[in-house]
């Protein structure tokens, strides 16, 4: 939908105070970007006099320019899954809550290094009335219920949120999820292994395939399968149960800009801020105030709106870094094995 550009933004009223300053904002391009632009960065330059240069978010550039120490890039979009190796790196800042308001951005976005730019959601999706006289699938028990959903399935072809999603299926609550139970998990894979058609690597895959009417039930990334449900494909989601991930703003180490970019990034976590730029796009706001300003159809489709985001788990990242290496491995013979 068109949204009116913010016209002012609580604590933002002195429209010269970065006035010549330049930073380089880097993002992931496309519809993202572009809202991002229209909700963050117009308003941002407006409201302080600072200028924006966006560029792509690169993570091996990223490391590059702190190495070399020619850092070029002030504030990046990076993926939360991203921050925590960067910042064993020593590659990022360390973020300055005396600068940024944290009143109302969630604490799992809130971390030493980095503070979130927007949700999204790893979710059930799967085609409405496949299945006669039984309700919608709903839980991921529902995924492995073979006998009473019978077809085919999707899964992302890693291990992070395939094996939480298993352990759901068995039984395991959304707050015991970690550290994970490897050996139950993958168990719980061996038993709908012929059933899984599609391990999909780009976001588009499942729900291109599920469109299609080739798949039956997957896990897909909620932003592709709401742009379906908006188009009128007859696709049905369950939040229950589903991973959630995000974004995050960081500040590269030896940015010459430091202060003006812990200032945006204060802008961009604003309530009115993210409800502008999640108007925009299906990601959803990390700043909890951001509702008030979001109309009620619009915040139901959103992760991190409150009756959503308290069925789904987040994501682990700091077990996630210390176990990848070693589960990919697993995963990865374990598809060979059984592909």
């Amino acid at each position: 939908p068109a949204v009116t550009p913010l016209s002012t933004v609580v604590g933002y009223d002195n429209p010269t105070i970065w006035a010549g300053e330049t930073l380089t904002v880097t993002s992931w391009g496309g519809e993202y970007q572009a809202a991002q632009e229209q909700a963050i960065f117009e308003p941002f330059q407006r409201l302080t006099g600072a200028k924006i240069r966006a560029a792509m978010t690169d993570i091996p550039a990223l490391r590059d320019q702190v190495e070399s120490e020619d850092v070029t890039w002030d504030v990046c979009d990076v993926l939360l899954e991203d921050v925590i190796g960067l910042a064993n790196l020593g590659a990022i800042e360390e973020i300055d809550y005396n600068v940024i308001d944290a009143d109302g951005i969630f604490d799992d976005v809130r971390m030493d290094h980095g503070v979130g730019s927007s949700y999204y959601s790893t979710l059930l999706a799967f085609q409405l009335d496949r299945w006669e006289n039984v309700p919608d699938p709903s839980t991921w028990a529902d995924f492995w219920n073979l006998d009473r959903y019978p077809g085919t399935r999707g899964f992302h072809q890693r291990p992070q949120t395939t094996l939480e999603f298993a352990l759901l299926a068995d039984g395991v609550p959304l707050d015991e999820l970690y550290p994970l139970d490897v050996d139950r998990a993958f168990a719980m894979l061996n038993r709908i292994r012929d059933s899984i058609t599609l391990w999909w690597q780009q976001g588009a895959q499942p729900t291109q395939i599920l469109n299609s009417g080739d798949l039956d039930m997957t896990a897909a990334w909620h932003s592709r399968v709401q742009r379906l449900r908006t188009d009128g494909a007859p696709v049905g989601i369950s939040w229950n149960g589903g991973a959630l991930s995000g974004d995050a703003w960081v500040i590269p180490r030896g940015s010459a800009n430091r202060d003006v970019a812990m200032d945006f990034i204060n802008f961009a976590t604003r309530p009115e801020v993210c409800a502008a730029f999640s108007s925009l796009v299906p990601f959803g706001p990390v700043n909890r105030n951001a509702f008030d300003y979001i109309p009620q159809a619009v915040a139901e489709l959103l992760p991190s709106y409150s009756p959503n985001k308290d069925i789904q788990f987040t994501i682990d990242f700091e077990w996630w870094f210390n176990q990848q290496e070693e589960l990919t491995e697993r995963f990865d013979a374990w598809l060979t094995d059984h592909p």
